[in-house]
């Protein structure tokens, strides 16, 4: 009898030291729900505008028309000076602009042949600056400088540096 009781006692020991998980599971219960509302918060649903095509003349003369092209405007810097031109040639032509006399690149006649450009054609803001590999950041800087602002009023300010082959 003795024994019997002794081993009663055993399992009911090791009832008393197992692990509640009830706590565990209910903390991550609440953990996985607070994560799902708070990225439902977080993720923007982006709703897509379709626009049907219109019926009738007026959609005929819309499809007549062919789509223009963007033109790419595009700085090179070199060791002689810059050299400003388009993709379309045909509209206007490359522009360059050598060094001063005394070495230094030319920022401020640049910066009047950009105004010049972004008039007579009506370019967007972006322009693509490529640069020889020996030409100094100083030099780079100041030409983003010049083309960046016309006073008030912004000139490219959105500037794509590329590596590409200088002058062609």
């Amino acid at each position: 009898m003795r024994g019997r009781h002794h081993h009663d006692q055993n399992l009911f020991e090791m009832d008393e030291h197992e692990l509640n998980l009830v706590p565990y599971l209910d903390i991550v219960t609440t953990l996985v729900i607070f994560l799902v509302f708070t990225f439902q918060v977080v993720i923007e649903f982006r709703l897509i505008e379709i626009i049907p095509p219109a019926f009738g003349a007026s959609a005929q003369q819309a499809q007549d028309k062919p789509e223009e092209k963007p033109v790419n405007v595009t700085l090179f810097i070199t060791d002689t000076g810059y050299l400003l031109q388009t993709d379309r040639d045909d509209l206007i032509a490359p522009a360059a602009i050598p060094l001063e006399a005394d070495g230094t690149y030319d920022a401020e006649r640049l910066k009047q042949t950009a105004i010049s450009f972004k008039r007579q054609l009506s370019l967007g803001e972006s322009l693509i600056l490529i640069a020889e590999d020996d030409i100094q950041y100083d030099v780079v800087v100041e030409a983003m400088d010049a083309i960046r602002m016309d006073g008030e009023s912004w000139l490219f300010p959105d500037v794509l540096l590329a590596k590409g082959q200088v002058g062609g």
